[in-house]
């Protein structure tokens, strides 16, 4: 098998990459916009001055690639988060924990600091409402018991401004940030998710061989499933392997579903085990080390408990959260739509999934090699996914409504009801991505996902005998 690893090959066929120097210039002049102080550029100033050049150079760097990718997309929704939807410089301020035997001027310091012309977090400023993209109500709050916490706003030297703007570009879940939205801010800091390193490393190993497992073993079935390589078969064919009362394309789906966890949700946490050494060594800060840092997936029992909406706001990785939902709170503000109202609700997600469609579509290289559709049909294929999440979470919202002025929610809150509920929802999210997921299934397979297998070392192909590396060209 012969694998070209050229740069040409990569960026044209597999996935899209930089191919002008414009690519870099919004990951250049956001941190230059983010460190010049109100006294130098208003706030219309600063986005006037910054944000055509960004946009205009982000838009030649696609026409250059003849495509867009994730990183550039949503470089561009998180600099218009930062400068245009929301102002850092007046309403942020970043968490910085410190011990409690400090010196007091220092923290008297920082409160002044705090109060010449911040808000308070009880002040609303519209945002307020949960919504599948916002922190959930019911997080639990940081421990009193826990380190004390300085609120650190814009700093006024260039110093101390350097290492604060830093960590806001960095901060794309906005943790230990408030940032001048109660349901954001109540929950802040957030909580870690591990005690200590060990309990991070544990999960680390017990979660990446769960997911390498999940993967290793769907990879085994699709093996033997010809609609994954033949573009020619529905998703609705005889599975080759009769399966009393399973659906072809349920099966189908889940299988895509199974392996986007066990990639992205399983797979996540042996990376970080790189920083968490570093930590260990003291060679980074605590604050840049992952197992300080609060869960990127929620408890599956929110899916049970809230459907679609549990999966994509309380389980689901929170990356984009911000960067997304920006512009959809700004336009149910701008038009005066009530907090709370099932019209804001369906704008805000209509927005944060329209955008998240566009930034996956990323994913899609210009010239995929086994494609048999137009690539731009590709690309809506793997848009469409997230196109259509906000019809569910309407739907779920409306139901949960009807069912709260009938007869009230306290029923289905505890004992039977609330078994039963789990119940409704567990069938309800499984029809859902079985109809959503055919999307990326179909998107998939033109991109050739399943003509590789997806980890080098095979433990089914070692066991079987047909040998323990699954990718030949390491052995060629």
């Amino acid at each position: 098998m012969h694998l070209d690893l050229t740069y040409y090959h990569l960026a044209h066929h597999i996935v899209p990459g930089p191919q002008s120097f414009s690519y870099f210039v919004s990951l250049i002049l956001l941190p230059i916009a983010l460190l010049i102080p109100r006294s130098l550029l208003k706030k219309w100033q600063n986005v006037f001055l910054f944000l055509p050049i960004m946009t205009a150079c982000t838009v030649h760097a696609w026409w250059c690639m003849n495509s867009v990718d994730v990183i550039s997309v949503d470089v561009l929704l998180w600099a218009l988060f930062l400068l245009a939807l929301r102002d850092p410089w007046k309403d942020f301020r970043l968490m910085v924990p410190t011990s409690r035997q400090e010196d007091q001027a220092k923290k008297r310091r920082a409160v002044a600091e705090v109060r010449n012309g911040l808000p308070t977090a009880s002040e609303s400023d519209g945002a307020g409402e949960q919504t599948t993209l916002l922190q959930p109500a019911d997080e639990p709050a940081p421990d009193d018991k826990g380190p004390a916490y300085i609120e650190q706003p814009y700093p006024k030297s260039l110093w101390r401004r350097l290492p604060w703007a830093g960590t806001l570009l960095v901060s794309i879940r906005l943790n230990d940030w408030k940032i001048h939205a109660p349901s954001h801010d109540k929950t802040q800091p957030a909580p870690p998710a591990f005690t200590t390193r060990r309990s991070f490393l544990a999960y680390s190993i017990l979660s990446f061989l769960r997911g390498y497992l999940v993967l290793d073993l769907t990879r085994a079935y699709i093996d033997h499933d010809p609609f994954f390589t033949n573009q020619t078969i529905p998703i609705t064919s005889p599975l080759p392997f009769a399966i009393p009362f399973l659906p072809p394309p349920l099966l189908r789906t889940m299988l895509v579903g199974a392996q986007a966890w066990a990639l992205i949700s399983q797979m996540f946490y042996l990376p970080c085990l790189l920083p968490v050494g570093l930590n260990a060594l003291g060679a980074l800060p605590d604050q840049w080390s992952p197992h300080t840092w609060p869960p990127y997936f929620g408890p599956p029992s929110a899916i049970f408990l809230h459907g679609v909406r549990g999966f994509w706001g309380q389980y689901w990785h929170q990356t984009m959260r911000w960067s997304v939902s920006g512009l959809g709170y700004a336009l149910a503000d701008a038009v005066g739509l009530r907090s709370g109202g099932l019209a804001r609700y369906a704008v805000i997600s209509g927005v944060a999934f329209g955008l998240s469609g566009a930034v996956h579509m990323g994913l899609v290289p210009p010239e995929p090699l086994q494609a048999t559709m137009d690539v731009n049909t590709v690309r809506l294929l793997v848009a469409g996914f997230f196109w259509v999440q906000p019809v569910a979470m309407v739907i779920e919202t409306v139901v949960a409504r009807t069912v709260a002025r009938l007869g009230g929610l306290a029923w289905w809150q505890s004992g039977r009801g609330r078994g039963l509920r789990m119940v409704v929802n567990c069938v309800w999210v499984i029809a859902w991505f079985s109809l959503s997921l055919s999307l990326l299934a179909e998107a998939g397979r033109q991109l050739g996902y399943w003509r590789v297998w997806p980890m080098p070392v095979s433990l089914w192909q070692g066991l079987r005998g047909e040998g323990w590396v699954a990718w030949p060209f390491l052995i060629s």
